[in-house]
């Protein structure tokens, strides 16, 4: 599993991965920051699992960094001195809460609890009905959609909800991550453009040049393509 940790503190910093070093090795740091701004450019490009984030910061607090980075594959796991801050990390959809100066068994407790659930969340395998069929099975409100692959225009996640865009116009809303559909999709054509979306590349009509650069499909639809998967998208096409 690979973390950064987010903090203007250096001391706290260096505590926190000498704890996770000890107790959680599973826990790979990847990177510090002591800069929020600089976080928020950077994080979203080292695809990682786990973010520790510290609350009171100059310029950008833990809460409006939070909200500014609208994490979808990352979990974010609180680290502050002020209890007071509980209640407002959890409506910013944190996956836990730990005060310092942190105690290692609850830190060994919450990085426990985060692997249940990426082992919970882990795709399933492909099933007959795809692999014959090329159909998913999509679970609904009145139980099972199985669902035509080539039908799925692109898909676009909302924390751990996914919402399919189809050929016809509709869309179905999944409780499911975008990530398990990246897996599930993968040797159909499809490919992720941006940490947020998917696209089939049957109705891929232009990309535009840009940083990233856009890609318009065949009904018009405008996606931003993100500097970091730019590159994978002119293999898939070029």
């Amino acid at each position: 599993m690979k973390a950064v940790i987010i903090d203007d503190e250096a001391p706290c910093i260096d505590s926190l991965a000498a704890k996770i070093s000890l107790f959680v090795p599973e826990v790979e740091v990847v990177k510090t920051f002591v800069l929020p701004r600089e976080a928020l450019r950077e994080v979203p490009k080292l695809d990682v699992d786990l973010v520790f984030l510290d609350i009171e910061m100059p310029h950008i607090n833990g809460l409006t960094f939070a909200q500014k980075a609208n994490f979808t594959q990352t979990e974010i796991i609180f680290t502050t001195a002020h209890q007071k801050y509980a209640v407002d990390a959890f409506k910013v959809c944190a996956f836990d809460f730990l005060l310092k100066p942190i105690d290692r068994h609850e830190l060994v407790n919450a990085v426990k609890r985060l692997q249940n659930r990426l082992a919970e969340a882990a795709p399933a395998k492909v099933t007959r009905l795809q692999a014959r069929y090329h159909k998913i099975t999509v679970p609904t409100p009145r139980g099972l959609l199985f669902q035509p692959i080539k039908d799925i225009v692109w898909l676009e996640s909302d924390n751990n909800y996914t919402t399919l865009h189809l050929e016809d116009s509709s869309k179905i809303v999944v409780s499911r991550s975008i990530g398990d559909f990246e897996d599930l999709l993968h040797g159909y054509g499809f490919c992720r453009i941006h940490q947020s979306v998917i696209i089939n590349l049957e109705y891929l009509k232009e990309y535009v040049r840009g940083e990233g650069g856009t890609v318009i499909l065949q009904d018009g639809t405008g996606l931003e393509v993100s500097r970091r998967r730019k590159s994978h998208l002119m293999e898939m096409i070029l």
